[in-house]
Order: C-alpha cells, then sequence, then structure tokens
C-alpha cells in the first residue's frame, strides 16, 4: 500500500533511531563499568608492587599475584561484555516490538479509513437506488413502460450487495495479514479484496448509470453522482 509503504519507512526510520539510543546508552554504561574495573585491578597491581619488599614477597610471588589480578579484571571485563550483549539483545527485542505493534495499528487504522469510505460510496449507491425506485414508482402510475429499468435495477441491486460484501471481506482479511509473520507478503491478499471491492462499487455505480439511461429521454430527473466511488486503493509495498 502506498500509505502504508510510508508509514512503515517513517517507523523503520524512528526505529533505527530509537535502536542506535539504546544501544549508545547500553555501551556508555559498560564502558563505565569496564573503566572501574580497570582502574580498581591497576590500583591493586600498584598496591601489591609497593608493599612486595615490606611483606618479602619473591619476585615469582608478586609476578604470580599480578598475573591473578589481570586474570580477574579480563574475566570481569569478559563478565561485563556478556551482560551488554544479553542487555542490548534484550532491549533491542523490545524495541522491535513496540515497533512492530505501533506499525500494525498505523495500518489497521489505515485500513479501517478504506472501509470507511468504500461502505460510505455503498451508501450512496443504495440512497440513488432508492431513489430511482421512487421516480420509477411514479413513471408506473403515469402509465410509462418502466419494465426494461425495474430489470436494470434489480441488477444494479445486485451488484450493490456485491460489493457490500465484498468489503465486508477486507476487514478480516487485514486482521489475518497483521497476524502474520510476514505481514508484507499477507497484504497480497488484503490487496487484491479491496480491489475487487473497489471494482464491485464501480460495476454497482455503473449499473445505476444503466438503469437511468434506460428511462426515456424527458422523463428521467435523476443524475448520478460522479464521486460515487472511491478511487483510493491499498497496496503492500
Amino acid at each position: 500500500m502506498n500509505k502504508i509503504s510510508l508509514i512503515a519507512k517513517v517507523g523503520l526510520v524512528a526505529l533505527l533511531l530509537v535502536i542506535a539510543g539504546a544501544v549508545f546508552a547500553q555501551g556508555g554504561a559498560t564502558i563505565n563499568a569496564s573503566r572501574e574495573v580497570i582502574k580498581e585491578k591497576r590500583q591493586e597491581i600498584k598496591d601489591i608492587r609497593a608493599t612486595a619488599t615490606s611483606t618479602g614477597k619473591s619476585r615469582e610471588e608478586v609476578r604470580n599475584e599480578v598475573k591473578q589480578k589481570v586474570g580477574e579484571a579480563v574475566d570481569k571485563l569478559k563478565n561485563l561484555r556478556d551482560e551488554r550483549k544479553v542487555q542490548v539483545e534484550q532491549k533491542l527485542q523490545e524495541i522491535k516490538a513496540k515497533y512492530q505493534e505501533n506499525r500494525k495499528a498505523r495500518i489497521a487504522a489505515y485500513i479501517e479509513k478504506i472501509i470507511n469510505r468504500f461502505n460510505a460510496a455503498a451508501e450512496r449507491l443504495d440512497e440513488l437506488a432508492k431513489r430511482i425506485e421512487a421516480h420509477l414508482t411514479k413513471l408506473e402510475t403515469k402509465k410509462v413502460n418502466v419494465t426494461e429499468a425495474k430489470a436494470l435495477l434489480a441488477l444494479a441491486k445486485t451488484k450493490i450487495q456485491t460489493a457490500k460484501d465484498a468489503i465486508a471481506k477486507i476487514k478480516p482479511a487485514g486482521d489475518t495479514a497483521l497476524s502474520a509473520t510476514d505481514i508484507k507478503t499477507a497484504f497480497e491478499d488484503v490487496r487484491q479484496i479491496t480491489d475487487d471491492a473497489k471494482e464491485a462499487l464501480k460495476a454497482a455505480h455503473a449499473a445505476l448509470v444503466d438503469v437511468i439511461s434506460s428511462i426515456k429521454p424527458g422523463l428521467h430527473k435523476i443524475k448520478p453522482t460522479a464521486t460515487s466511488t472511491p478511487t483510493t486503493t491499498p497496496s503492500n509495498d
């Protein structure tokens, strides 16, 4: 859908910015913690060396203690990196889930808007059909032959109902697509169903025009509205 495509692209940019901010924040905290570990172990090593003479420790003992402190520092730094990796991954999953939730909400709202427009178009066709039917009834009382017009009107009413039935399929299809793993692919069906509904509305409108055209010139005063059918059709791009 063109509109949905824009929604998705804007949302993706926002998602990337949020992810970047989250990673930066996590990274900053880890860097500070790492600096503290290094600072702490550096001081411990300095203390070992400073007290080596007074404690009577051999060079080998001092070397081993320093080596142990370095090993402890390496282990702590590794643990910090592992913790950061887990935290960042968890944060990314939370952000992605929120992004998907918001994206689905925007798409659902857009689909609802299309359905409302289509339903409004169907209601206008219904109203036009009623006006035509009332006009044909008046013509009948004046002994005007409206047999053909009534047959065409019956056909038009059938097409209006077909359009309504097609419109009713859009929301279930949209709900199914929104719950799918691959939303873009799933929306191929929604696009097709929406296109079918739009074409059905056009066919119903054309059928009502045929009814009016079948009435003898000078006897009909009802004109079809040029904007009876909507022109917006979603696409899953």
